[in-house]
């Protein structure tokens, strides 16, 4: 059935009715009839009938104007993005790290733009890390277990072993790295644990057994007590380290996440809060004599880390000796 809308077709009035409240959610109903170039009353019945026929359209009287709006979230069927919006939205996919996911996200934004748009499109300089086979497998049922509180049922290799163990975890954060982590409650042992995605050798939601929820302030202060995804059973501690030039000018650049350097004589002083306190042992080692640990329980660490690396080289020394 034609609609009677004055110089304009039932087509084009129709159009004009869905372009003008994807621009702008809510109208004056004489905004919108100047707006379209029709009369207020072939409007008006225009807007009842598709509001009958299920366009979620609301009228609101405010004498002596009326209101018409949709909510913020409508689009048919689709998410909108403005063409100025796009090259944003290319821009963020391409840092996303390389995989069948980006690949297959990225051919279907370029394939529904606008030809004109998509043919401007420039192709990425930017060289984004490469996912791994983990990542690209797994990575959505950790998240997916976060997401819907959901227990997670793992096969996983722990780090310095060579077999492999069940595993029950409700995951409460996916710390993306890289490597890509998940803080979680192990169900074994009842703690925070924190797991390498690279580590999954199978995965799959759990819903028979119960998520264990764990407390946001708690989680918050795992996360900022941990270094480079390590958290030790000790205590979160507060450690510092000298490191000389011309050393420091590379350690600056060079810190882990969580570290943080201020001036000191000849170089800087590093300081971390942790309960990681073999993790950052082990990073301070690798700096050799350019490092001087401040805090006791560091330099113990320190110590114990190099006497072992000592003895490992010695012992190497005699085999090869005894082999001439």
């Amino acid at each position: 059935m034609m609609l009677s809308v004055g110089q304009r077709s039932a087509t084009e009035t129709l159009a004009g009715i869905y372009q003008a409240f994807l621009s702008r959610r809510v109208w004056k109903q004489a905004d919108l009839a100047r707006e379209l170039g029709i009369g207020t009353e072939a409007l008006r019945r225009t807007l009842h009938e598709l509001q009958e026929k299920g366009m979620p359209l609301e009228r609101e009287d405010e004498p002596p104007q009326v209101y018409w709006s949709v909510r913020k979230d409508w689009f048919p069927g689709s998410v909108l993005f403005k063409s100025e919006e796009v090259p944003d939205l290319l821009r963020q996919l391409r840092r996303i790290p390389h995989g069948q996911g980006r690949a297959r996200l990225l051919a279907l934004v370029l394939e529904r733009l606008p030809s004109h748009t998509a043919a401007s499109a420039a192709p990425s300089v930017v060289l984004a890390r490469e996912a791994s086979p983990q990542e690209e497998r797994y990575l959505e049922v950790v998240e997916d277990a976060a997401n819907r509180r959901t227990t997670l049922h793992m096969r996983y290799l722990t780090a310095g072993r060579v077999d492999e163990g069940i595993r029950q975890a409700s995951v409460h954060r996916v710390l993306l790295g890289p490597p890509a982590r998940f803080a979680a409650t192990c169900h074994r042992d009842g703690k925070l644990k924190t797991f390498r995605v690279d580590g999954v050798l199978d995965a799959r939601l759990e819903p028979q057994e119960p998520f264990r929820a764990a407390d946001d302030a708690v989680l918050d202060a795992y996360v900022k007590g941990s270094l480079d995804g390590f958290h030790e059973d000790g205590p979160v501690s507060v450690f510092s380290f000298l490191v000389r030039n011309p050393e420091a000018r590379w350690v600056k650049k060079n810190l882990l996440e969580g570290m943080e350097f201020g001036p000191a004589p000849d170089g800087i002083r590093v300081t971390v809060i942790t309960a990681a306190l073999n993790r950052m042992a082990r990073y301070v080692v690798a700096l050799g004599a350019a490092a001087t640990p401040e805090t006791p329980a560091l330099a113990r660490e320190v110590a114990a880390l190099a006497q072992g690396a000592l003895e490992a080289i010695a012992a190497a020394g005699e085999q090869l000796r005894s082999r001439v």
